[in-house]
């Protein structure tokens, strides 16, 4: 294995555990929200994502400085470089969902099952994106791609539903308020991930949302 080869190893290496850490993040947020639990608040570590992006960055940038690589190879340490900007963003979401559902803690619950079902997708979405990274596997970066018309969709509904229970006097403004925003939040860890899917398409193909790049 030559030098290059072994780069890109610890890249692939160190992407695969930030995005564990972004799902780990991720999870932990959505149980506080749905189910609040105080121990778990502190097990968030954001800055922990952030240390392994800027450590990415500098390797990747380390490697267009000081390597001759194959069209390829550029392709995956450009498109890494690209993606992780991504992941960070999913960390930063982790964050801001804890931080609503912090609020709602003391407030009168209201379990709806669209948001269960829109943060299982959503995350879903953002192991497959990864996955689809590990195994070069173009079927499953598209299939991330397609899902996000479904989370689109349920989150409209679920906007409309809030809305509607709001006016009907069946949840508090402080419960709409900030649930409307936790919905938000995870609609964007969805376009997130496509975002990352769409990069992983571009490393194995060159194509980036259906232009060629190289």
């Amino acid at each position: 294995m030559n030098s290059l080869e072994k780069e890109l190893e610890y890249l692939t290496e160190t992407l695969i555990r930030m995005g564990n850490n972004v799902i780990a993040n991720l999870k932990i947020a959505f149980d506080c929200y749905l189910n609040y639990d105080e121990k778990k608040v502190y097990e968030i570590n954001d800055d922990l994502i952030d240390q392994q992006e800027r450590l990415l960055e500098e390797e990747c940038l380390d490697i267009l400085i000081k390597e001759r690589a194959y069209a390829s190879d550029l392709r995956m340490v450009t498109g890494i470089l690209k993606l992780i900007s991504d992941l960070e963003r999913l960390g930063d979401h982790a964050e801001d969902i804890l931080e609503f559902a912090l609020r709602l803690k003391d407030a009168e619950k209201h379990h709806l099952d669209k948001i269960d079902y829109m943060a299982n997708v959503s995350l879903e979405m953002v192991n497959n994106a990864i996955t689809s990274f590990v195994k070069r596997d173009k079927n499953l970066a598209n299939k991330v791609i397609d899902t996000d018309a479904l989370v689109d969709k349920k989150y409209y509904e679920l906007i409309d539903l809030i809305i509607e229970l709001l006016k009907e006097e069946k949840i508090s403004s402080p419960f709409a308020t900030y649930t409307i925003l936790i919905v938000k939040y995870i609609e964007r860890v969805a376009d997130h991930a496509v975002n990352i899917a769409e990069w992983v398409v571009y490393i194995l193909s060159g194509f980036h949302k259906d232009r060629k790049i190289f």
